[in-house]
């Protein structure tokens, strides 16, 4: 088939006015102007993309920064949790040492286990 044999063909199947806008997009030989919608969204998107892109290093930045520097002062907090337990666990067995062998020592037991097969 020839191709004007084809267009021929085509073009019954096709509307007229669907064929005729056809045929004057490609016999016109200047370039269309683009719309404004399409010229603001090319000139502004061009603008935008290092925009944002920089925003959103900035923003993940300073994220992670403020991440990184609660976990410090949670482990700081942590530690001096820990400390103070510490010191709380060092005195009360300094405590129950002391009110152990005063007990002791004011109902003359001694401290050695008995022989013995009974366990008290």
């Amino acid at each position: 088939m020839l191709p004007s044999a084809f267009l021929r063909v085509s073009s019954r199947r096709l509307p007229l006015h669907a064929v005729q806008r056809a045929r004057a997009r490609r016999m016109s030989s200047s370039p269309r102007e683009p719309s404004r919608h399409a010229q603001f969204y090319t000139e502004f998107a061009a603008g935008m993309i290092p925009v944002a892109i920089l925003g959103s290093a900035v923003y993940l930045g300073l994220r992670t920064w403020q991440q990184y520097l609660a976990h410090e002062r949670f482990l700081e907090e942590a530690q001096t949790r820990v400390q103070e337990l510490e010191t709380e666990v060092t005195t009360l067995r300094e405590q129950l040492q002391n009110g152990a062998q005063a007990s002791l020592s004011s109902t003359g037991l001694s401290t050695e286990k008995k022989s013995g097969w009974w366990p008290w």
